[in-house]
């Protein structure tokens, strides 16, 4: 039961993250390496909340603090697609120059490499439900109310505008419609999300530092390509493939665990998931992996 808890906790956390590269991954088919940038500059936004407002009411503080770290994924997100589309430079590329940027930037912000929050009240404890857990609840009714937002966001004409784009680039150029505004919108939430996602792991962690997200890109790459390996995909937009990927994602990791694997390698593994599922669901079926560079 405690593995069941471990990854229902671990799926709510890293969730957000999931979700953003789904919308900038999947749907723009975008490169969007930057996302590992968003995930830490959105939870040193967030530890900086709570530092500041550590004498305020703890629910006003869990809101605050969920607000700057989207805030601080958004910025990142801004950055790097508007330095893609106004200079007209290849996404992939303005990922890693933001990528630079914002290690400097972190740096500057938080004076440090590590910042521990371990003396300030953890607000994500605001229902205690079960003691080895005191998050769960409060995670589960975040995740939860994601869900229904990102249900409601996918029925909107700007998800289905990018998805238009990640299957034809110039299909809005026909109507006079600019594609750069989707483009910079749509990476601006997939980044704010993955901020968000980076608090949460923050704030559970008791710490927040320059190097948490490394590997981030590779996770959530690995978690859509578990997600469309189960979800039957019919072109249609659906958070089940994110939510079912992330759940699929940690229940590997803990079955693992569970027989003495060593999760030092686990980085290994998810290459070589990611390498197995792109030759058989992709090559296998003659797609091109030309417009879809990620695989997802």
């Amino acid at each position: 039961m405690n593995t069941v808890l471990i990854i229902v906790e671990q799926t709510c956390l890293y969730l957000p993250l999931v979700l953003g590269s789904y919308i900038s991954m999947s749907l723009l088919k975008l490169p969007d390496l930057s996302i590992e940038s968003a995930y830490v500059f959105g939870a040193i936004f967030g530890a900086q909340t709570i530092i500041a407002f550590k004498h305020a009411p703890i629910g006003l503080t869990l809101f605050l603090a969920c607000l700057a770290s989207l805030i601080g994924g958004a910025c990142v997100g801004a950055t790097s697609s508007l330095i893609s589309r106004l200079a007209n430079i290849p996404h992939l590329l303005s990922s890693i120059i933001t990528f630079g940027l914002f290690h400097g930037i972190n740096q500057l912000v938080l004076q440090s490499s590590y910042v521990s929050l371990s003396g300030y009240g953890n607000p994500l404890e605001l229902i205690p439900t079960i003691a080895q857990h005191p998050e769960l609840m409060i995670l589960i009714i975040i995740a939860c109310t994601l869900v229904v937002a990102s249900i409601v966001f996918f029925y909107t004409q700007l998800s289905y505008a990018c998805a238009m784009v990640g299957n034809n680039p110039d299909f809005f150029k026909n109507y006079g419609i600019s594609t750069n505004f989707i483009i910079i919108l749509g990476v601006i939430v997939a980044n704010s999300l993955a901020g968000f996602s980076g608090y949460l792991f923050a704030q559970s962690n008791s710490f927040v530092e320059i190097t948490v997200g490394y590997g981030k890109a590779l996770l959530c790459i690995t978690s859509l390509i578990l997600g469309k390996a189960v979800v039957a995909q019919n072109k249609t937009i659906t958070v089940f493939v994110p939510l079912i990927g992330t759940i699929i994602y940690f229940t590997l990791q803990q079955l693992l665990l569970k027989v003495g694997f060593n999760l030092k390698y686990f980085t290994a593994v998810q290459a070589l998931l990611v390498l197995i599922f792109i030759i058989v669901l992709y090559r296998a079926q003659g797609r091109s992996m030309r417009s879809d560079q990620l695989g997802v």
